[in-house]
């Protein structure tokens, strides 16, 4: 989407039925280029689904927008590396959770396989966007 723009505070006119029908494919569009991997537009995509109920013509053309993105974009690729990375853990903070976690443990079955191969190290970045929501001042993930 266009810079700094937030579809909760679009006031351009409503449109009309065949025209919201038109957004609400597109976005079905988009969610399932989110599905099939292009989660670089995720958080638009679920900003602007928040609106199907009564699209705007500004929210339609910020669908616009992410579709010419995703042109211009379109030989993007989600890298796998198979390399070790280290963190260094003394930015993040670490919570003690076993006040509200008493009792969780575990559970794998008796008859599950035993580890095989290389173990695989996972790392997850995520974009929050907390009290972005400036009407109701919801926070979306």
């Amino acid at each position: 989407m266009q810079a700094n723009y937030r579809p909760e505070l679009d006031v351009s006119p409503v449109l009309g039925a065949d025209q919201a029908s038109y957004y609400m494919s597109l976005i079905g569009i988009l969610t399932w280029a989110v599905e099939l991997g292009r989660i670089n537009v995720y958080i638009d995509v679920a900003l602007l689904s928040s609106h199907l109920c009564q699209p705007h013509v500004g929210h339609l053309k910020q669908v616009f927008h992410i579709f010419a993105y995703l042109k211009c974009h379109e030989n993007s690729n989600i890298v796998f590396d198979p390399n070790h990375i280290a963190w260094e853990s003394e930015p993040f903070v670490q919570g003690e959770w076993s006040e509200f976690y008493k009792d969780a443990k575990e559970h794998l079955p008796s008859n599950a396989p035993s580890p095989r191969g290389h173990a695989v190290q996972v790392n997850a970045f995520i974009d929050s966007d907390h009290a972005g929501n400036r009407i109701n001042g919801r926070s979306h993930t």
